[in-house]
C-alpha cells in the first residue's frame, strides 16, 4: 500500500521509525517494562489500590506495545510502510497525554474534596483525607510523648515502661482507623479529646461542580483525539479533506488539554493558600505533572502544523530528520514517562486522599440524625 499521497497531510508526530529510532525506542520500552512491576504492586496492594489511575497504568503498559513496535520497525525496513501500525503510532501518541491529564484532574477533585470532608462526612466517604491522617499522626505523637514523660515520673504502671501499655494512653482518641491507615471517624483529637473537622459541604459541591465539568471536557478532548487518529489513515491515503479535519480536529484536542492542564496547575498551586487542610506537597505533584504533560502539548501545538505529501520523506518538517526525531523522544517521550512514573510510583490514597474509587459522587449522602440528648457541639471548630 503507498505511503504517498498527492494532497498534503500533517506530518506523523515522531517520524516513521528508522534506524535512528531502535535505540530510543528500545530505552522507553524497557523503562515502561521496568515500571509495569510497581503498577501491579500498587494495583494488588490494598493500601495502595485505586481505580483513580487506571487508564495512566494501562498507558504505561502500552507504552510497552508502542515502542516495542516502533523499535522492531526500526530495525526491520519491511515493517515500516504499514500504514495501519502508523496510524496507531498517531492516534496513541495524540492520545496518551490528554489521558493522563483527565486522570490528573480526578486526583486533583479527590484531594481538594477529601480536604473539605469533615463532621460525621468522614466516616459516609471512601476518601482518605490527608488532613485527617496528619492529625493522628500528631495525635499518636504527642500522646506517645505523654505516656513517655509519665513514665518517667513513675507514675504509669510497670508494663508501661517495658512498652506493653501502649494502647492506655492519658485521654480517649475517638479515630476510626481504616484498612489504609485513615481516620474515618467524625472527632479527630489534636491536643486533646474535643477538635473536629468541619464540614464544608458549600465548598466540597462548588468544586465536585466545576471539576466535573474539567472531566467532561477532558473526555471530549479524548474524543476529539480518538476521531483524528481514526482519520489519519484516511489522510494518508491522500483522501480529499481528511489531512485538513486531522489537523484540525488535533489542534482542538491539543488546545482543550493544555488549557484545562493549566486551569488545574493554578488550582492545585492556590489550594494550599485558599484551603489550609490540602497539603502543600501534594498540591506541588500535581503541578509538577501538569507542567510535564503540557509540554507535551506545546511541543504538539508545534510539529502539527508541518505538512508531508509521505510519511517516509526528509524534507524540513517532515519529522523524520534526526533533529525532529530527538526533540520527539525529549519533549514528548520523555515528559510522558516522568509524569506516568511519579503517579504510578505514589501512593495516590495516601498522597492524595484518592480513597479506592476517588471522588465519584455527584453529591454527599444524606446525613443520619443524631441520637437524642447527643451533643450538637463536639468542641472547637478547626
Amino acid at each position: 500500500m503507498s505511503a504517498n499521497s498527492t494532497n498534503p497531510f500533517p506530518a506523523p508526530v515522531g517520524g516513521v521509525p528508522d534506524a535512528l529510532d531502535f535505540a530510543p525506542s528500545v530505552f522507553f520500552a524497557v523503562l515502561y517494562a521496568l515500571m509495569a512491576p510497581i503498577v501491579i504492586w500498587r494495583m494488588a496492594h490494598p493500601r495502595s489500590r485505586n481505580t483513580v489511575l487506571l487508564t495512566t497504568s494501562l498507558f504505561s503498559i502500552e507504552r510497552v506495545v508502542l515502542f516495542s513496535l516502533r523499535a522492531a520497525a526500526a530495525r526491520d525496513a519491511t515493517f515500516r510502510p504499514n500504514i495501519d501500525l502508523e496510524t496507531y503510532f498517531q492516534a496513541s501518541a495524540s492520545g496518551g497525554f490528554v489521558s493522563i491529564g483527565h486522570d490528573v484532574v480526578n486526583v486533583l477533585r479527590a484531594l481538594l474534596v477529601s480536604s473539605t470532608l469533615g463532621g460525621d462526612m468522614l466516616a459516609r466517604h471512601k476518601l482518605t483525607p490527608p488532613h485527617v491522617r496528619k492529625a493522628q499522626k500528631e495525635t499518636e505523637t504527642e500522646t506517645e510523648k505523654e505516656a513517655g514523660s509519665y513514665t518517667a515520673l513513675a507514675l504509669a504502671p510497670p508494663n508501661t515502661a517495658r512498652g506493653e501499655g501502649h494502647g492506655q494512653r492519658m485521654y480517649q482518641v475517638e479515630l476510626g482507623v481504616d484498612r489504609d491507615g485513615a481516620c474515618s471517624s467524625s472527632t479527630t483529637c489534636v491536643g486533646g479529646p474535643d477538635v473536629e473537622f468541619a464540614d464544608q459541604t458549600k465548598l466540597r459541591r462548588t468544586i465536585r461542580t466545576w471539576l466535573s465539568v474539567t472531566s467532561l471536557l477532558f473526555l471530549a478532548a479524548v474524543a476529539v483525539s480518538s476521531v483524528a487518529g481514526a482519520n489519519y489513515k484516511n489522510a494518508i491515503k491522500g483522501n480529499s479533506g481528511a489531512g485538513d479535519l486531522v489537523r484540525s480536529l488535533w489542534y482542538a484536542s491539543t488546545v482543550l488539554t493544555i488549557v484545562l492542564l493549566v486551569a488545574a496547575a493554578i488550582t492545585a498551586l492556590f489550594a494550599p493558600y485558599k484551603l489550609p487542610r490540602v497539603p502543600r506537597t501534594s498540591a506541588l505533584w500535581i503541578v509538577l505533572v501538569t507542567c510535564l504533560l503540557s509540554i507535551v502539548g506545546i511541543y504538539r501545538i508545534a510539529v502539527i502544523s508541518h505538512s508531508t505529501t509521505s510519511i517516509f520523506s526528509t524534507a524540513p518538517g517532515s519529522q523524520n530528520t534526526p533533529c525532529n526525531k530527538a526533540a520527539f523522544y525529549v519533549l514528548h517521550a520523555a515528559p510522558e514517562f516522568v509524569s506516568t512514573a511519579l503517579l504510578v510510583s505514589l501512593n495516590a490514597r495516601r498522597v492524595f486522599g484518592t480513597g479506592p474509587w476517588g471522588d465519584l459522587r455527584p453529591r454527599d449522602p444524606k446525613s443520619k440524625a443524631a441520637p437524642e440528648g447527643e451533643s450538637r457541639s463536639a468542641g472547637s471548630q478547626v
